[in-house]
């Protein structure tokens, strides 16, 4: 008996991290020379280490390429069906942008699951709400979503791409160029949701050097921003989550909205 309690107890811990994970796009090189071949993988993990996602399980709504020249649906370049696996070469100096979202997935989960993953990611908000309504014993019920997006830097040339708003409900938004910036230089982001000002957002910053993974979090400020000082070296992460009441059906009692932004120096 014992035994097949061990064995649930991992199974509903594993199937609440496997929910609770990161999400980003992760390109081989990040660093590039005009007409460079390099390829960008959706990964989902914990730690900012992670596994390529099953591609079968979602559709893309936007896959998105942005520069100075503008802007380019790119959802019919990606070369696997069971992993998502995008194909770039860029043209130009400068930098440029992808953009990630997909339709939404389903979870539920009891009561004490959803209530310390609510805390775990900082969702005071729904928390707040939970108890005004009597509902922290009740399972919670979520449709989520992904908006995410990487920065590479091709060339020498720096311009304004990396500040683009992409129109995802969920955007982080650097303030400066992440290539521009000295070494330790605090970098501001800004969170939106909606197109509005997402004030007291729980935001992460990762960072991954030779294999080790640190990270830092920080509420955004009544503007939504936050700074992190960034060391040009490895790959970085900034990552956020939004959840709102759902109420267009009875499917689900909340959506949330998992954003990131990686940029990287290799």
């Amino acid at each position: 008996m014992k035994k097949y309690t061990l064995l649930f107890c991992l199974l509903t811990f594993f199937s609440f991290l496997s929910f609770s994970h990161e999400f980003w796009l992760q390109p081989l090189k990040f660093l590039l020379k005009i007409n460079e071949h390099t390829t960008v993988d959706v990964f989902v993990g914990e730690n900012y280490t992670g596994e390529k996602v099953d591609a079968s399980k979602f559709t893309i709504s936007k896959l998105t390429h942005y520069s100075k020249e503008g802007e380019k649906d790119i959802r019919g370049q990606i070369a696997t069906k069971d992993s998502v696996k995008i194909p770039v070469t860029f043209s130009s100096e400068g930098n440029h942008l992808l953009a990630f979202n997909n339709t939404n997935k389903f979870i539920q989960l009891d009561a004490k699951k959803f209530n310390e993953y609510l805390r775990s990611e900082g969702l005071d908000n729904i928390i707040k709400l939970r108890k005004e309504k009597g509902l922290e014993n009740k399972k919670g019920r979520e449709f989520y979503q992904r908006c995410v997006k990487t920065l590479f830097q091709v060339g020498e040339t720096k311009d304004e791409t990396f500040s683009k708003n992409t129109g995802m409900r969920l955007e982080i938004i650097p303030t400066m160029n992440p290539y521009l910036i000295k070494s330790g230089d605090l970098l501001t982001f800004k969170v939106l949701f909606d197109n509005e000002v997402f004030s007291n957002a729980l935001v992460l910053a990762w960072w991954v050097k030779h294999g080790k993974t640190s990270m830092k979090k920080l509420r955004s400020n009544s503007k939504g921003e936050v700074s992190f000082p960034i060391t040009k070296d490895g790959r970085w992460m900034i990552s956020t989550v939004k959840m709102i009441p759902y109420t267009a059906s009875a499917e689900a009692d909340y959506q949330s909205f998992w954003g990131s932004y990686t940029f990287g120096y290799y």
